[in-house]
């Protein structure tokens, strides 16, 4: 085999609560990461010498050591002491630090694709290892599907929601840095709104009416601060008939949960906000090497 193809999804995190700071800086959270089937499209191919090379259809990916799909492939080259060279194709769909991945699930999917395409037998606690190295939502990517994490992340716990959905995605063309994110969000505010253990969310008694008032995402109020469209983007979608609707990691993409797939098209296709809207359903199956 000399190229390996992946489809790299992207994630939303349905509630995100900030439990703690550790001493190296990361914060402790709980998420449900919930994998959609927006996604970019990998592909990895074997060189004969030994460079690194990454192109990308969208000019704000980086090409070198900034990129976590260059670093990834150090990572296995080093692990197993083979040095040959790889090309790396990034055909970008998802948006660019939007609070969907997008870049975490290319890492994974180069993960993936340089184990298939140089038959190593990295166990998936190894590649687990590596994810983690990369970054705290990396090692969720090499499952997919629904799970709740914990830890910076990195420690995952595949679940099943009590519900169904379709999605709307609103990303209103704004960058925000997940570091600038945390680190403004202060742990001594007091929470004024009760909010539901996350670990939780996936059993039977929790009704799809109680997710508005009881499944937050922390970052919202730092985020919102700053930039206070993405809160009257929230408010747009509760109005156009979303049962939830949150703000996906660190920002800056809206989403919108709907119950019929129906009004989430009709949303999709409204243009009702002058930004570019996605309609987006659920990847439920995990993903396997």
């Amino acid at each position: 085999m000399k190229e390996c193809h992946q489809k790299a999804y992207a994630k939303i995190n349905i509630g995100l609560n900030i439990v703690g700071r550790r001493s190296d800086g990361y914060h402790e959270i709980e998420t449900i990461f919930q994998q959609i089937d927006l996604c970019d499209d990998v592909v990895v191919e074997s060189m004969a010498d030994k460079r690194i090379e990454i192109w990308s259809n969208h000019d704000r990916v980086p090409r070198g050591k900034a990129n976590l799909c260059y670093r990834a492939v150090e990572l296995v080259r080093q692990a197993c002491g083979d040095y040959r060279g790889v090309r790396i194709r990034l055909y970008k769909r998802i948006p660019i630090a939007a609070g969907l991945g997008g870049g975490s699930s290319d890492a994974a999917a180069v993960l993936k694709c340089l184990t298939q395409l140089w038959e190593l037998d990295f166990s998936m606690a190894q590649l687990h290892q590596f994810a983690a190295s990369l970054g705290a939502d990396v090692p969720f990517f090499l499952y997919g599907g629904t799970a709740f994490a914990s830890g910076i992340g990195d420690k995952i716990q595949p679940i099943g929601l009590p519900f169904n959905f379709s999605c709307v995605l609103v990303y209103p063309n704004i960058e925000i840095s997940s570091r600038w994110a945390f680190n403004k969000y202060n742990l001594s505010l007091t929470k004024t709104k009760k909010c539901i253990k996350l670990s939780r969310i996936f059993l039977n008694g929790l009704a799809i009416h109680d997710l508005k008032k009881l499944i937050l995402n922390d970052l919202e109020e730092v985020v919102f601060q700053r930039y206070p469209l993405l809160g009257e983007i929230k408010l747009a979608l509760y109005d156009s008939g979303a049962f939830y609707a949150s703000m996906s990691g660190s920002g800056s993409t809206i989403y919108g949960m709907f119950q019929n797939r129906v009004d989430a098209v009709e949303v999709e296709k409204s243009h009702f906000l002058p930004y570019p809207i996605i309609f987006a359903m659920p990847k439920i199956t995990s993903s396997h090497l």
